[in-house]
């Protein structure tokens, strides 16, 4: 099988992205405490969104400008266009807290519309990464090459915020890609940093799925 450099952070992507368009069509804007909740869960999504972009373009973007450089444009044009209406959407959630309860309804549904539009770009755009991108990438590198990049992303990436990924890629995955995932933070990873995924894993996977990993990373 080829290596993935994209998929298993873009399963988790989605995972959170849809999650979040379901709370946001069924939110009712006026409660306060749900909207409170809300917004914290858009924002530790979004601050994600940002980091995700941030290091695909300093340590991914690079090989791709080496040996393609149209891709890399369309890549790059990709991540400003995502960046900017992400942006509004951060406005507009402000926006929303900061307005008369009234006002919060009708603001509401200017939010629906504005995300599934930021959502039919982004999604637009996790598939140029996973077939542009990765063409280019498999063509030119690898696997111990790709395995560098990811390696040298995900230990880019401060602790608090790489359990807000995990928090969306373990349940967005199925089994062997979560076995693959922490079986290597086993051996290369702080045993507390290990400890913690496993706790986080253990919190937000059905019992079932949760027995079923535990027993692969035991025998690991």
């Amino acid at each position: 099988m080829k290596y993935e450099l994209f998929m298993p952070v873009h399963k988790g992507l989605r995972f959170a992205l849809t999650n979040l368009l379901n709370q946001a069509n069924q939110l009712n804007f006026e409660n306060n405490e749900r909207l409170a909740a809300f917004s914290k869960n858009f924002l530790t999504l979004s601050a994600v969104l940002h980091s995700h972009a941030e290091h695909e373009d300093e340590h991914v973007e690079p090989a791709v400008i080496k040996y393609d450089p149209e891709v890399a444009r369309k890549m790059d044009e990709e991540h400003k266009a995502t960046n900017a209406l992400l942006i509004e959407l951060e406005n507009l959630v402000k926006e929303i807290n900061e307005s008369p309860t009234k006002k919060r309804r009708e603001l509401g549904v200017e939010f629906v519309y504005a995300y599934n539009k930021f959502l039919a770009a982004y999604l637009n755009h996790l598939q140029t990464e996973e077939v542009d991108v990765m063409d280019v990438l498999w063509n030119k590198l690898s696997t111990e090459e790709l395995e560098e990049i990811t390696v040298a992303i995900r230990s880019a990436i401060p602790p608090e915020i790489l359990m807000d990924y995990f928090r969306y890629m373990i349940p967005g995955q199925n089994i062997f890609e979560r076995v693959e995932m922490l079986t290597g933070m086993k051996k290369f990873a702080p045993e507390e940093l290990y400890k913690e995924a496993c706790d986080l894993a253990e919190s937000v996977l059905p019992d079932e799925d949760w027995n079923e990993l535990k027993k692969e990373l035991d025998a690991a």
